[in-house]
């Protein structure tokens, strides 16, 4: 079952290196990332799938995103847990953001609002 799992991951990181789409010059782009790991010492897997979409106009930039736990595809666990907002604007180095985030039932959580400075 490891080795196929493995094997699994493997075949989705490779389709995944193209991932981003960019729909013309509309500003919007759609996009997923997968990501398998395993923790030593309390010997874990674990298979997350991250899609997400965008919107870029002016310098300003608002996501959203959701990640799914693709090892929990056959359990009666919930596999929607939420969404993650973030918008930002980037003037030079500085680069001015908000995030949310909302989950499962959309009851959001704390705003974080912060400058980050890229050198």
């Amino acid at each position: 079952m490891k080795n196929i799992l493995l094997a699994t991951a493997v075949l989705f990181g490779a389709a995944s290196a193209a991932s981003a789409w960019e729909l013309g010059d509309t500003g919007i782009n759609i996009g997923g990332e997968v990501d398998f790991n395993y923790t030593t010492g309390v010997e874990d897997y674990a298979l997350d799938l991250t899609t997400g979409a965008g919107f870029s106009k002016w310098g300003v930039t608002f996501n959203a995103e959701t990640t799914w736990d693709l090892l929990d595809l056959n359990t009666d666990n919930d596999l929607f847990t939420g969404v993650d907002f973030d918008a930002a604007y980037q003037y030079g180095a500085v680069e001015v953001y908000g995030e949310v985030s909302a989950d499962a039932d959309f009851e959001f959580g704390d705003v974080t609002i912060g400058t980050r400075l890229a050198f």
